[in-house]
């Protein structure tokens, strides 16, 4: 009695069928070729050949390296959103850490590595300087509106001056950060930035505990 083989059963991709790549894939890979061989010189084909892709696979998502980009940025904005959005209950110091922890997530969602060695490489190429420069001015409209939610819920009073401190608050985070580059723990260099940041804001006598004498 001749027997047979039962049929495969059918279910999701075919054996032997190529897997679409990810964006995030695109992201990930366009950001570390534009540290490893400089962003003026990274191809689409580069990042296509580099992702399993195909550029016609890597165009249907992405026309040029600058939307690669920009869209990896946006990745970090909406972490960053979405960690300031989140209302928290701890002290001033959660607040500050918040703010740190979301600052992290506009600037440089894809690790402070890569986004100091573009801000470097920045310095040499416009489109580069054009495409940071737009990405802090959103950071720093999101810690703006940040700060203005910190005194709606009485956890510091009305800042004065506030686009200076906003600015200061930002321009510092990047600047403790590169510290990074030289072997310094990123969980120290949040600890120096919180404590940066409570100098330059006033804890609001609505929610602060009175000494004892």
């Amino acid at each position: 009695m001749t027997m047979f083989k039962s049929s495969p059963t059918i279910s999701g991709d075919m054996p032997g069928a190529k897997k679409k790549v990810q964006p995030s894939k695109f992201l990930q890979t366009a950001m570390t070729l534009f540290v490893e061989k400089g962003f003026s010189q990274v191809t689409m084909a580069q990042v296509a050949k580099a992702s399993g892709a195909t550029v016609a696979e890597l165009r249907s998502h992405y026309d040029t390296k600058e939307e690669l980009l920009i869209a990896a940025f946006r990745v970090g904005h909406r972490k960053m959103e979405e960690r300031l959005r989140t209302i928290i209950s701890g002290d001033l110091d959660a607040h500050i850490g918040q703010m740190f922890d979301a600052c992290l997530d506009g600037l440089m969602p894809f690790g402070p590595e890569i986004h100091l060695n573009l801000l470097l490489q920045a310095t040499k190429d416009r489109t580069l300087m054009e495409i940071v420069r737009r990405t802090s001015r959103n950071v720093n409209f999101a810690v703006k509106a940040y700060l203005a939610q910190m005194v709606s819920l009485s956890i510091i009073d009305e800042v004065k001056d506030v686009e200076k401190v906003n600015e200061e608050l930002v321009a510092s985070l990047v600047e403790k950060v590169a510290g990074v580059m030289e072997g310094k723990d990123l969980t120290e260099i949040k600890k120096a930035w919180v404590a940066h940041g409570k100098k330059m804001l006033n804890p609001s006598y609505k929610t602060t505990v009175p000494a004892l004498d």
